[in-house]
């Protein structure tokens, strides 16, 4: 065989090995847990971006405040064109070609310890019957004696309650989004402090037949601004459930980024001044993902998953470390419309 053909052959060989091990990476199937195409067509831009030098940091009494440049348009794309995961079960551990943006290049590490984080309880799981005026009105009932459970303690329902308390003049008659709801019980609180309306964003397809309530999936959240952008909403409450976006607990694709596109999809939705109540598992200095079940926040990426966001007030949660910010949107921060 000529020379030339011998080192074609070769050359086709390697090519097709590399192959085999990047699409068989992931414990013997295909690596099809990420959704690559659409990270790739509808870039993130600078809320994606962790790299501290990028950014002018000023410090505050609590972390170190970053001011970037959110395509609001491109953010609610990616939103809109957001698919549930290729592949079920999620993988075992963060798949090899997204690990260094996973981890922020190791300043947050994964944890494997499998069989405490691990989890693999689908979106489907959640009742999507849960908001009636007869579950709201008893909740409401609970939290104004402070009895209600909600979805943790009476401890931690009274913590969430005294901080929208604390705030209530930038609730009462106004509009609202609670993301994330598996049990409405922050619903309930914000119709206790007095908002007009909410809009409550989950996954899986909810069914309010309360007045006061609307439900959205994140898509169709998505295509209801993009036919007519705006700042839509006049706060927004979170409590645990950023931290898990993108790690495909709720069959969800992987994306590194998803808590951080998540918190910048909040900003553009937030009318400027308006504030926003966040709860997310905070660990003083450490930052690292629990894998698959939630991110720990510490210095290194809170920053930028509150980028542009101004923080009023921090309060001590009684569970597991899951405390509450509040974030008020800074006004100079001009939006990106299309």
């Amino acid at each position: 065989m000529p020379q030339s053909s011998s080192v074609y052959v070769i050359f086709v060989l390697a090519l097709l090995s590399f192959l085999i091990v990047f699409l068989y990476s992931n414990g013997g199937e295909p690596n099809v847990h990420v959704n690559k195409d659409r990270r790739v067509n509808v870039p993130c831009g600078e809320a994606c971006d962790v790299v501290d030098s990028h950014f002018r940091e000023e410090p505050t009494a609590f972390h170190a405040y970053i001011e970037k440049h959110f395509d609001c348009k491109a953010l609610m794309l990616r939103l809109k064109d957001e698919r549930p995961a290729d592949a079920w079960p999620p993988p075992r551990e963060p798949p090899p070609e997204v690990k260094d943006e996973m981890t922020m290049q190791g300043l947050m590490p994964a944890i494997l310890k499998n069989a405490t984080y691990y989890a693999s309880n689908n979106a489907k799981s959640v009742k999507t019957d849960i908001i009636t005026e007869k579950n709201i009105q008893k909740m409401q009932s609970e939290a104004s004696k402070r009895m209600l459970e909600g979805s943790y303690t009476k401890s931690v329902t009274n913590t969430v309650s005294r901080c929208l308390e604390r705030y209530d003049s930038a609730i009462k008659g106004r509009n609202g989004f609670v993301i994330g709801t598996e049990r409405p019980w922050v619903e309930a609180l914000l119709l206790n402090v007095g908002a007009q309306h909410l809009t409550t964003v989950e996954y899986s397809d909810l069914v309010s037949s309360h007045p006061s309530i609307t439900t959205r999936t994140p898509r169709r959240l998505a295509e209801d601004y993009l036919e007519n952008p705006r700042e839509m909403f006049d706060f927004g409450v979170s409590y645990s459930s950023i931290e898990h976006s993108g790690l495909g607990r709720y069959g969800d694709a992987i994306n590194p980024s998803g808590d951080l596109e998540t918190m910048a999809q909040a900003w553009c939705l937030t009318k400027p001044g308006g504030l926003f109540f966040l709860n997310v598992p905070f660990d003083h200095g450490k930052d690292y993902i629990a894998w698959n079940a939630h991110r720990v926040y510490g210095n290194a990426r809170l920053k930028h998953l509150t980028a542009n966001w101004n923080v009023l007030a921090w309060m001590k949660s009684p569970y597991n470390n899951h405390d509450v910010w509040m974030l008020q949107k800074m006004a100079s921060v001009v939006p990106v419309f299309p």
